[in-house]
């Protein structure tokens, strides 16, 4: 009979015990950049309006569905995108890089608009194609309407899914660059001298490590950040939505996860995960353990985790050390961090009948 078993686990504190730091914002998640585990969120999958941010995905379509070196031609439509717009005219021809470069440091709806329907012929279709690719990277909550984040349609995510698109997005070496880029110039069609841009993130040389990712700024959105930084190392990804101190709140959150949460083991790979009975088996019951070490960052206002069990529990003999009897699955704040193999620790043989024993006691000297 496949089972699923579900156990909910607090976790044995080893460590010392910070305060988790006071933060604005009512919708924010701060993730570890390498893993994606979520290390403390709050409401970090409640769906908000996330203005400007929505360009991260825009940024991901751009780099791997068109060139940097294409040319796309400025439509009627993509000329009267409301502000902020860098001013680009009706069939002005601009390079893929370029806008690309402007949407993301200086958060241009005009040009998010160009690269999408440069993209897709149509900005609709690419606002479905970005609800697609969100939900394949991760970010199950995301539905996108416009590639700018402007007002209108239903369009809305959440501060971890934000984090996961932004650590997706950064994956790309030319998004990746262009997040971390203070300062930069732009190639605008209208003018003979390009135009000095500055990268609206105030973290970016201002914060150790900071490396982007995303502004957003509306009225129903509030103001929003998606913020990331290295140090030592280890990469962490920060984000508020509606905060009344965006770069404070991000750096809080940064501090926190930097100075004041460590790595606990959750999984223990020496230590039986489990002992089951085999049917027909000549050792009984037999233990069960998991395929690796699991080890997640933790500190006061850890993430709630759940370790997900589905395997057979009517074990049949034979079986042998290390055959996959079922499989592991963790979960830190509803959100999967892990996926391994749980395995049988011995070799058991399927046990001879009644018959058979008699016979051998009796026959056999």
């Amino acid at each position: 009979m496949q089972s699923l078993f579900i156990l909910l686990c607090l976790g044995v504190m080893t460590a010392p015990v910070f305060a988790a730091p006071y933060i604005s914002s009512p919708y924010y998640c701060l993730m570890d950049g390498e893993s994606g585990q979520v290390i403390i969120s709050q409401n970090g999958d409640k769906a908000r309006p996330a203005a400007s941010t929505v360009k991260m995905m825009t940024a991901i379509l751009a780099v791997e569905y068109a060139g940097m070196e294409e040319e796309a031609t400025v439509s009627s439509n993509a000329a009267r995108t409301p502000e902020y717009g860098i001013g680009l005219k009706t069939e002005q021809k601009i390079a893929v890089g370029e806008l690309l470069k402007v949407a993301l440091i200086r958060s241009s709806n005009d040009a998010a608009v160009v690269l999408a329907e440069h993209i897709a012929g149509d900005e609709g279709f690419f606002a479905h194609l970005m609800s697609k690719k969100a939900f394949v990277i991760g970010a199950f909550n995301s539905r996108f309407s416009n590639a700018s984040g402007l007002p209108g349609g239903e369009q809305n995510s959440t501060s971890c899914d934000l984090a996961q698109i932004g650590r997706y997005a950064q994956s790309h070496p030319q998004i990746k660059e262009l997040v971390a880029t203070r300062e930069s110039e732009f190639r605008h069609p209208s003018y003979g001298q390009p135009l000095r841009i500055c990268n609206t993130n105030s973290l970016l040389g201002s914060y150790k490590g900071a490396n982007g990712i995303k502004t957003g700024t509306a009225n129903a959105a509030g103001k929003c950040l998606v913020a990331s930084a290295v140090r030592d190392g280890r990469h962490l990804i920060a984000v508020v939505l509606k905060s009344s101190d965006r770069a404070g709140d991000c750096m809080r959150l940064l501090d926190y996860g930097f100075k004041n949460s460590y790595r606990q083991k959750i999984i223990d790979a020496a230590t039986p995960f489990k002992e089951l009975q085999v049917l027909n088996g000549e050792i009984t019951p037999a233990k069960i353990y998991p395929a690796r070490n699991l080890y997640l960052w933790v500190g006061e206002d850890s993430p709630n985790i759940e370790k997900r069990v589905k395997m057979n529990y009517e074990l049949q003999a034979p079986l042998s050390r290390g055959q996959k009897v079922g499989s592991l699955e963790v979960y830190a704040e509803g959100r999967l961090v892990e996926s391994m193999p749980l395995l049988c620790g011995d070799n058991v043989a399927r046990r001879s009948n009644l018959l058979k024993r008699i016979i051998k006691d009796f026959i056999l000297p």
